[in-house]
């Protein structure tokens, strides 16, 4: 068992992972099985020497090979649209009501020299200082040789999640718009298209250290606030107090203007859609679901609840059914789910995916709320038993997701896709008083 850890760690450490990865490979499924093409076949960037002792002793991502690769998860042909930033299962499933791509503002890479210690590291304020430590030694190198991000070091000692290395990682953001998303903009979008921007404006505490880099300790998968993690000690060790900052998932600000003026050079207006919580945007796009389900004669009845990597935007809209997507299994993200569907029209169905945590705190919900969820459905209700049985210390893998949906009954003929200005005002006629704002 301790070799097929070690391996994981090691495949975990020599390419970008991360959620935002996992939706951008979703991204190019959902395209090339509405669009009936082959999927692409794009390798995965690895390190230069195909290692983590390689990372270490010099070689450094290249984050322009990352954008090449996030670019060939899609297929071939000419697209009406595209759907960039924060990563967040609505925002793809957004993009694939549109019938158009989704794309990273960043990506996430370990950081091995934290990642790879012993599960029974604690929360003190030494482990603290040597993950801030850990993440600036990796950071000044992706820095030098990546001058377009902005690295975030993220260490949360309290949630480790199903990976070997969750509990550190870097968020490596782009500030400028990359030279691969320059020329796919250019030659794949059709005249006209619209770029929506997703962004995340959740807020956390960080410490700056050199330019482009900030620590996070902590973050939102445990179900804390920043000032859960932060004492007098760690003001001592980390030099200063945080200050209040953007939280890991959101879009440099940079990207976006960038973005802005690339876009409008070449005839494609920009659209923002902001969020200060992910199930906000959770909401507002099942509700949209449910409309453009019912302007095609559907019923829209049916409801998935999606929660973490446990989702398939393809087999939804194949379906027919109305995702709404959790992001961590946390009471609160349940309770948002709660509130959602209490102020709903009744489903006649609904099934709900609850992706174990790995891990137990005080804050992950219980199976018997998730189970409150389901019971709402008027007439079926299933809390996915292999999710049941894992929940919550197990590991599901993503592909299950896929394994479950696929059982759900094809909804024939596909319905046309969603115009994005109507989407949009969809979007805005729904959230504006619940903290999401449409630019």
């Amino acid at each position: 068992m301790r070799r097929r850890a070690e391996t994981a760690r090691d495949v975990d450490l020599q390419w970008p992972t991360g959620l935002g990865i996992a939706l951008a490979m979703a991204s190019g499924r959902v395209l090339a099985y509405r669009r009936g093409v082959p999927r692409p076949v794009v390798a995965a960037p690895r390190w230069s020497s195909g290692s983590a002792a390689g990372r270490a002793a010099g070689a450094v991502v290249d984050a322009g090979a990352v954008a090449r690769w996030l670019t060939g998860q899609l297929p071939a042909g000419q697209y009406h649209g595209l759907v960039i930033g924060s990563p967040h299962g609505a925002a793809l499933h957004l993009a694939a009501a549109l019938g158009v791509p989704w794309l990273p503002a960043g990506f996430e890479l370990a950081t091995p020299d934290v990642a790879v210690r012993e599960q029974g590291i604690g929360s003190t304020a030494a482990d603290n200082t040597a993950a801030a430590e850990a993440g600036e030694l990796g950071a000044r190198a992706i820095l030098a040789a990546n001058p377009d991000v902005a690295v975030r070091q993220v260490y949360d000692p309290v949630w480790r999640g199903w990976s070997a290395s969750a509990a550190a990682y870097s968020v490596v953001r782009w500030q400028r718009l990359p030279a691969a998303y320059r020329d796919w903009i250019a030659e794949r979008l059709r005249p006209g298209a619209p770029i929506i921007v997703t962004r995340d404006v959740g807020r956390w505490a960080t410490v700056a250290g050199p330019a482009g880099y900030a620590f996070q300790l902590g973050s939102r998968a445990s179900g804390l606030l920043p000032d859960d993690y932060h004492d007098r000690r760690d003001a001592a060790v980390l030099g200063e107090r945080p200050a209040d900052s953007d939280g890991e998932r959101s879009v440099d600000r940079g990207l976006v203007e960038d973005l802005r003026r690339f876009a409008a050079a070449h005839g494609h207006p920009v659209r923002q859609v902001l969020y200060r919580h992910p199930d906000v945007l959770s909401g507002a796009v099942a509700d949209l679901y449910r409309e453009w389900l019912r302007s095609g004669n559907r019923t829209g009845n049916r409801l998935v609840v999606e929660c973490g990597r446990l989702f398939d935007p393809w087999h939804v809209v194949r379906a027919g059914l109305v995702p709404y997507w959790c992001e961590h299994p946390l009471r609160s993200a349940v309770r948002a789910v709660s509130w959602w569907l209490a102020g709903s029209e009744p489903f006649t169905a609904v099934d709900v995916l609850p992706e174990p945590p790995g891990v137990t705190l005080p804050t992950t919900a219980p199976l018997a709320e998730w189970e409150a969820v389901a019971a709402f459905a008027t007439r079926h209700s299933l809390l996915d038993p292999r999710c049941v049985r894992a929940y919550p210390a197990g590991i599901v893998p993503a592909h299950h997701a896929t394994q479950v949906l696929r059982s759900q009954p094809p909804d024939l003929p596909y319905l046309p896709h969603l115009e994005a200005g109507s989407a949009l005002a969809g979007l805005a006629g729904r959230g504006q008083t619940d903290g999401l704002l449409i630019l």
